[in-house]
């Protein structure tokens, strides 16, 4: 009996993928065979072929015609730009604020963000991968009013599969004087964004869950922009130079 060519193996293992909105196609096997069947991944020579009330099959790519390896291939591709990968996010501050002696500013600080960015996927490098650090502080001068002390943006971030890399930010220096005649500005907070190369979000860090839901308002601030710290609004016509 003439063995067929075209043969679909279902799954013996659970296969991680992200679900997608591919449309339904026919898929035709080197021996001319066709099956209705919607992509779900592309790895190591194989594709995983959803079949509408069947599930998850899986079959080697060179069992498929020419077209249709092409167009897998194409459509993994574009599937690499739309994942958000799994990555674990360690932020240091490295602040310090101290009391000054005799001095005209009561009191006087630092700090300079260190970020590890650790890619926890298999079989996935992040690439092309854009951050965005604010800091934020009080506006000691003015009740209520908040402060942009640094915004950084850090371009073309690459992290191989399993392994973490690491961004630095600006050494920042900072004074104020919270008694008596109230002036200077005192570091309270933070927010670190990381976009994928096609600029989709793949996490955001705040200091507070207020700050991260309020992300929106405060990307479009910029250094030394004041707010209201209610609402994180630009205060009109603040532009503070130091």
């Amino acid at each position: 009996m003439k063995c067929r060519v075209f043969l679909f193996l279902t799954a013996t293992q659970l296969l991680l993928a992200v679900s997608v909105h591919a449309e339904t196609r026919a898929f035709t096997s080197t021996d001319g065979r066709k099956i209705q069947a919607e992509p779900v991944k592309v790895a190591n020579g194989k594709a995983v072929l959803n079949r509408p009330g069947v599930g998850n099959v899986t079959v080697p790519l060179s069992k498929l015609s020419a077209a249709d390896q092409k167009y897998l291939m194409e459509w993994a591709e574009k599937e690499k730009g739309n994942r958000i990968p799994k990555i674990e996010l360690r932020i240091n501050t490295n602040k310090r604020d101290r009391r000054e002696e005799n001095a005209y500013e009561d009191r006087r600080g630092q700090f300079q963000f260190e970020i590890e960015i650790e890619n926890e996927e298999r079989n996935f490098d992040i690439k092309g991968a854009q951050g965005t650090l604010i800091a934020f502080g009080d506006y000691m001068e003015f009740k209520g009013e908040g402060i942009i002390m640094e915004r950084t943006q850090f371009k073309d971030i690459d992290v191989v599969e399993g392994e973490t890399h690491k961004v630095t930010g600006k050494l920042v220096k900072f004074e104020y004087d919270k008694d008596g005649y109230k002036h200077g500005q005192k570091y309270t907070g933070y927010l670190f964004e990381l976009r994928n190369a096609q600029g989709k979000v793949i996490e955001r860090r705040g200091s507070t869950p207020r700050v991260e839901n309020d992300a929106g308002l405060i990307l479009k601030l910029r250094v030394n922009d004041r707010f209201d710290e209610r609402t994180f609004a630009k205060v009109d016509g603040s532009n503070v130079r130091r």
